[in-house]
């Protein structure tokens, strides 16, 4: 693949929209502006005219005539033989500008969550809103819980409030039939403070980290931005094999393994029980720790997922991340790792650094939210599977070429195009007042780049009008890739 198409596109999201001018013009301007911020810093190679249209959805002499503009302005520079560069002192840090190298594919991917809703439809982020998720709490309960925490001590709580560890652990227990005590908890601020934190015991900038393609797409940037090297390894519709897990984990030299088994995002995949014995098993065997993602392990769409890797542990650990943020509500910011108490210890002093402790009034909550969790996963449970099949029924009607596979649980559809390329279609829809994640952002190595990630969290009207500028978006942008695909079988 062309280098960096999957970053320049995900800093160039939305370009067009908003901006006045000649299409060019409209690129050269969002392209000084990723420039700027340091989402493109100095140094970088970027595509070649040719591979940038394509992955835009525009001409050739569009790209040429921005990057002649930028290039006069001493934006970039072209060196003979090897392309066009982004100059390393355009990128210059100003007040109220963030470094260079700072933004990843989940800032440009969520850039709702940062700037708040646009006036379109946001197909980028897999959660569910609370709904009335909060209406059968006693208030007066949870006032009564909090004010007796407050007099009793000062709210910094590092490894988590003891009752929430201690009601974690008997979930995990009970649950998911991964036995638990409260020392081996640790609570966090979401899934996302765990994934880092769990990285940060087995490696240290300049380590080889092994995570699955595609995968988690912010778990890409956490482990980028700490400094880590990402090798990858293929998963399907069974999760990653564990032979293919071996070779990849002998061929790098990896310090440990990041993998979703239960309901993977983006695949909706999950993992067979023999399976996960034999990834435990090859971690000892190995001396390899794994780090398990089950953040929507709560959301099945048809059979209870077997118990996770963690549960078959010998002496190499398996840290077993989850979260409250997909079941019940993402505003709780509440994840946890489950691991061997001594691991739990380190994590603890990695954690003391960064926050001295995740919320004490939102663990309070969680706390009673929790004992009820059995009967708020069952009307979940039917909220998303409602919604999944509308989401289907209508790209049924709306888009009957696009395909999936069906996923066995989680938030989202991962979509098969059936022509052109996930990035520029995601470039037409943002003007048609959608947005979508383009394959490529799941993947180290940007593959996947014929689907995009399809989440069926909003509610009825949000799914119709989000499929309709879909489909429109689609109407004009297949021209475009049916022109592609027979340029591309004329040069083979």
């Amino acid at each position: 693949m062309e280098p960096m198409i999957p970053e320049v596109a995900a800093a160039l999201e939305s370009w067009s929209a908003g901006r006045q001018g000649p299409l060019y013009q409209r690129l050269a301007e969002a392209l000084r502006a990723a420039i700027r911020r340091g989402q493109l810093p100095g140094g970088v190679r970027l595509p070649t005219e040719r591979a940038l249209a394509s992955a835009l959805s525009v001409s050739r002499s569009t790209v040429v005539a921005a990057y002649d503009v930028l290039r006069g302005e001493g934006w970039l520079e072209s060196r003979q033989g090897s392309g066009t560069w982004v100059r390393r002192q355009a990128s210059v840090i100003r007040f109220g500008e963030d470094r260079p190298g700072f933004f990843g594919r989940s800032t440009s991917s969520f850039r709702a969550l940062i700037e708040g809703p646009g006036e379109g439809v946001e197909f980028t982020i897999a959660a569910l809103p609370a709904g009335p998720l909060f209406a059968d709490l006693d208030a007066g309960e949870v006032l009564a819980d909090l004010d007796s925490v407050a007099r009793t001590g000062y709210g910094y709580e590092v490894a988590g409030h003891p009752p929430l560890r201690r009601a974690i652990a008997r979930h995990l227990t009970e649950r998911w039939r991964l036995p638990t005590t409260e020392e081996q908890v640790i609570v966090t601020t979401g899934a996302q403070q765990a994934v880092g934190l769990a990285a940060e015991v087995f490696a240290r900038p300049g380590d080889t980290a092994l995570v699955e393609d595609p995968t988690y797409l912010t778990a890409i940037d956490v482990y980028t931005a700490s400094g880590l090297r990402l090798a990858t390894v293929p998963t399907g519709v069974q999760g990653v094999r564990p032979e293919r897990l071996r070779e990849a984990l002998a061929a790098t030299s990896a310090r440990f393994a990041y993998v979703m088994p239960t309901f993977h995002n983006p695949l909706g995949t999950l993992m067979p029980e023999r399976e996960r014995r034999e990834i435990a098993f090859l971690a000892e065997e190995l001396q390899v720790p794994v780090i398990e993602d089950l953040t929507m392990a709560d959301l099945t769409l048809g059979d209870e997922p077997p118990p996770p890797i963690g549960a078959f542990q010998g002496e190499m650990p398996v840290l077993t991340i989850g979260s409250l943020s997909k079941v019940l509500w993402g505003g709780l910011r509440i994840g946890w790792i489950r691991a061997p108490a001594p691991v739990i210890q380190r994590l603890a002093r990695i954690k003391l650094i960064t926050d001295h402790g995740s919320s004490t009034v939102a663990q309070v909550v969680a706390v009673r939210l929790l004992a009820d969790l059995d009967r708020i996963r069952e009307v979940r449970r039917t909220v998303v599977r409602e919604r999944k099949e509308l989401l289907e029924r209508l790209l049924r009607e709306r888009l009957p070429e696009w395909s999936w596979d069906p996923p066995a649980g989680g938030l989202c559809l991962w979509v098969r195009l059936p022509e052109g390329e996930a990035m520029g279609f995601a470039t037409v829809a943002s003007r048609y007042g959608v947005s979508v994640v383009p394959g490529p952002m799941s993947s180290v190595d940007g593959n996947f780049r014929d689907r995009i990630r399809l989440p069926y969290v909003l509610e009825a009207e949000g799914l119709r009008e989000g499929v309709e500028r879909l489909a429109r978006a689609w109407e004009a942008y297949r021209p475009q890739a049916a022109a592609r695909s027979r340029e591309v079988r004329v040069v083979v």
